[in-house]
């Protein structure tokens, strides 16, 4: 799972990005905070070339700001059980499996914000969890906006060895909820170098800090296998994807239909393509086996028609997305690829998408 402030999603095309990133990562769900998606609901976004596709889940405002959601890969879609959109701070998932997982995603109040602001954002973070049962996984992961630091003196029960930085206010009140609540804050438990502990970068394109936490709860500290950061996610956001490995059991989801894969016939046309096909056909019949099960005959013959076509006559591209052009796609690639060597490229591309 994973946790990303996108910085996105209003506008056409930034969903698909998003989604099209997190499945070349094999990211089964994700926490998305700063999803500026206005309302609550939930909508299925096709990944790019792709019949595959991912539930996107949202809790934001009409206001185009903040706004919290999910990423949900296609083969864990039948597992959630429920969706609960608070505010545009905070949503529930949960997760059917040998155990129950409840995944909270948050966008917390920046340092400069009120202590109103931030007061009214825990309070209700912290009625959100007293409503979870204790028995069931609990995760809580986004962008906190705050820094907990490296001491880990006085929070050895939530903070570990490999925290980052000096604790601010926030990270005072982050480090006070986690004690309360028996959860650790997952980052700072695994040793990673510092590039892959920072989460977020300035825009100056040097300074860099850690704002981005997945937390766990102790009684399955365990679960928790590893969380980094990842850098070679890109959907414009000045955030990167907070990844984290958790070990846990879903319950089975029912079986889909493999997709049909249509091939572009018309290759045949071009006598030289026509005459390749007819001889790669010859030759495959002239060392078919033949079986007295009528059934299995027409199976061997049309499992060899489709090798035939697979080398001669390509599948045809299913576009669910006309709007997104090729050269679109191209920018996108070349912005990824910029944003790890030359942050005056990255920028100048992020404009033109």
């Amino acid at each position: 799972m994973a946790a990303w402030n996108v910085r996105t999603g209003r506008h056409v095309g930034q969903k698909e990005i998003i989604v099209r990133e997190l499945e070349r990562y094999k990211i089964s769900v994700t926490a998305l905070s700063e999803l500026w998606l206005p309302g609550s609901g939930n909508l299925k976004v096709y990944i790019l070339d792709s019949n595959k596709w991912m539930t996107l889940y949202y809790s934001g405002s009409d206001a185009h700001k903040e706004g919290v959601g999910f990423a949900i890969a296609q083969e864990v879609a039948d597992s959630v059980q429920a969706f609960q959109p608070i505010s545009s701070r905070l949503a529930v998932l949960t997760l059917a499996g040998t155990v129950n997982m409840h995944m909270i995603a948050i966008y917390a109040p920046t340092e400069v914000s009120t202590n109103e602001a931030k007061d009214q954002f825990y309070a209700k973070l912290q009625e959100v969890v007293d409503g979870i049962p204790k028995r069931d996984l609990l995760l809580i992961a986004g962008d906190f906006n705050a820094h907990p630091g490296a001491s880990c003196l006085g929070w050895e029960t939530v903070l570990g060895n490999y925290g980052v930085g000096e604790m601010n206010g926030n990270g005072l009140r982050m480090l006070s909820f986690a004690a309360t609540n028996n959860l650790i804050i997952g980052n700072s438990w695994f040793r990673h170098p510092k590039w892959h502990q920072r989460t977020w970068r300035a825009p100056n394109g040097k300074d860099t800090s850690v704002l981005d936490y997945i937390m766990v709860n102790n009684r399955f500290w365990s679960s928790l296998r590893d969380v980094h950061a990842m850098h070679g996610v890109d959907c414009g956001s000045d955030h990167h994807l907070l990844c984290a490995l958790v070990q846990l059991k879903l319950k089975r989801s029912t079986p889909k239909p493999v997709p049909t894969k249509w091939h572009d016939w018309r290759y045949l046309s071009d006598p030289v393509i026509k005459q390749q096909f007819q001889l790669a056909l010859s030759n495959r019949f002239e060392v078919l086996t033949q079986s007295e099960d009528v059934d299995k005959e027409a199976e061997n013959i049309a499992q060899t028609v489709q090798k035939c076509a697979k080398i001669l006559c390509p599948v045809i591209r299913k576009r669910t997305q006309p709007w997104i052009s090729d050269a679109c796609l191209d920018i996108v690639d070349q912005r990824k690829r910029a944003k790890l060597v030359d942050q005056t490229l990255y920028r100048q591309l992020n404009g033109e998408v």
